[in-house]
């Protein structure tokens, strides 16, 4: 199960959802001030130690990194079924393509909604995990179908 590539790529693509839940996406800053910090599970407010997990912004990345994890996961408990497989590989790309745009759209409305025109916005690495898992996703597929095509010739030469 572990042994094939694939199921390594799934693995690091699971860690790279994982790790969207201990990084922020986003800091704000006015000139040098840190104002707030956009994470999962909502915005940090630094000035007044407020968390505000309510907005719009906070649930929706909660359930994207859920969903970032488990897909991944699960696609590695099927490995015996390549085609199944190979769909639920392709959700989870789907998943965190999905996940990549709702943030850039997230981060951009808490800026229109919350903070004034001067704030500026520091993406954080957390930012960036669910393009590393595109990735590892992407090398998971490729993976799956050269696992595929040596089957199918396997079997022409039955």
């Amino acid at each position: 199960m572990i042994q094939r590539i694939q199921s390594v790529y799934l693995l690091l693509a699971a860690l790279a959802g994982i790790m969207t839940f201990f990084l922020p996406f986003a800091h704000f800053l006015e000139g040098d001030i840190k104002l707030a910090e956009y994470a999962v599970f909502g915005l940090f407010n630094v000035q007044s130690d407020v968390f505000e997990s309510n907005g719009p912004f906070g649930f929706p990345a909660w359930i994207f990194s859920t969903l970032q994890v488990a897909i991944p996961i699960v696609a590695i408990l099927l490995f015996k079924n390549r085609p199944l497989q190979m769909k639920i590989v392709r959700l989870a790309f789907l998943v965190n393509l999905a996940f990549v745009v709702y943030l850039f759209f997230a981060v951009d409305g808490l800026i229109e909604d919350m903070f004034s025109a001067e704030t500026e916005v520091l993406y954080h690495v957390g930012f960036y995990m669910p393009v590393v898992g595109i990735a590892f996703l992407f090398l998971a597929i490729r993976g799956i179908k050269k696992d595929e095509a040596l089957v199918k010739s396997l079997d022409r030469l039955r």
